[in-house]
């Protein structure tokens, strides 16, 4: 039987092709000498980055150095923090999409500006959900339901980011240049900064502002220009960025419990050694309870310091007034955040 020239010539380029195929796999599996390529050397020393938007005081530095500082003593010096604090490695966005590429290797940032990643951290942006700072913390504990719901998201979202911790970092209230807010009638038409999240916008909406989504480094500026006229955050972000010079009219609202996240690139962490990826887990949650604990410490000290040093005017709210206004908007917002599940297990927490 004759067999047309073309057709061995391609099944001859068929061979070739196959047999490369299964040397390159080959390959894979063993290492020059013809021996088994080997896993993550624990004799080597791992440099990593570690970024944060804001600048100390705060309890997300306090965080990542007692981190760095573990790591590297329980690995015997082989893994390296190197801490990044002020935005210096960029802004959230620029962090964390360079945190999901491996370039950047831990992230300690608010959970509002990865909501574009995981839309139902929003639940945390829902003002006066909490009871108390006990409730708070009892809803984050590490391997609780709300953090296993986190981890299993970002793991079902495939988005390269492994969450390590949750941690507090103090309340938020509102501060502008303009004048105190007492009752929510006060923010009326005032241009409000807001981290990106569809949530605490349309919350701010309800309560009469006009929000405005800009980078955390950009708050300084715009209130200067003119571009918002008030802005919420932790009282440490508000010291260490150093926000009371542009606007010294505190007002109490002590709207949201602060939600940290300490997050860890996927790549980074499948290039470590197992016993270092196991100090990491270790280490983590106990850098997010020194954080909790930083952050309500903070608020009292550097609060009273503001008032005597920067003479900050600082006013209390009508909190019920604000609550009537928000509270029925809970459930909604939660549902469009596809996070209904995370606010019932927050609301069974005793």
């Amino acid at each position: 039987m004759l067999i047309p020239q073309g057709g061995i010539r391609m099944k001859k380029l068929r061979f070739i092709m196959i047999g490369l195929l299964i040397l390159g796999i080959a390959g894979l599996g063993f290492a020059a000498g013809g021996k088994e390529a080997k896993s993550p050397a624990v004799d080597k020393v791992y440099t990593l980055r570690l970024a944060t938007v804001v600048a100390p005081p705060h309890p997300w530095i306090e965080m990542a150095e007692f981190f760095a500082r573990e790591t590297e003593g329980k690995t015997g010096g082989k893994v390296k923090v190197n801490i990044h604090h002020s935005a210096t490695l960029g802004n959230d966005a620029t962090i964390l999409d360079e945190l999901r590429v491996g370039t950047i290797d831990f992230v300690i940032g608010g959970t509002q500006n990865a909501a574009q990643f995981v839309p139902e951290y929003q639940v945390f942006g829902l003002s006066y959900l909490f009871n108390s700072q006990e409730h708070f913390e009892k809803a984050i504990t590490y391997g609780g339901k709300v953090f296993n719901r986190y981890a299993q998201l970002h793991e079902e979202k495939k988005l390269n980011m492994k969450l390590l911790a949750l941690a507090g970092g103090g309340t938020r209230n509102a501060s502008s240049n303009l004048k105190h807010f007492i009752t929510p009638e006060d923010l009326k038409g005032i241009k409000m900064r807001l981290p990106g999240s569809p949530i605490e916008a349309k919350l701010w909406s309800a309560l009469g502002a006009l929000p405005t989504s800009l980078p955390w480094n950009e708050i300084y500026s715009a209130v200067q220009t003119g571009v918002v006229n008030a802005f919420e955050s932790t009282i440490s972000g508000y010291y260490g960025s150093k926000l009371y010079e542009v606007a010294p009219f505190m007002s109490r609202t002590e709207h949201l419990y602060m939600l940290t996240h300490f997050t860890m690139s996927q790549v980074s962490f499948g290039k470590l050694p197992d016993a270092y990826r196991k100090i990491i887990e270790e280490v983590a949650p106990k850098a997010a309870l020194l954080g909790t604990e930083k952050g309500k410490e903070f608020d009292e000290k550097l609060l009273k310091e503001m008032q005597t040093k920067f003479g900050i005017k600082v006013a209390a709210v009508q909190k019920p007034a604000f609550v009537q206004k928000v509270a029925p908007l809970h459930d909604e917002l939660a549902a469009a955040a596809k996070g209904s599940d995370i606010l019932a297990m927050i609301r069974e927490i005793k």
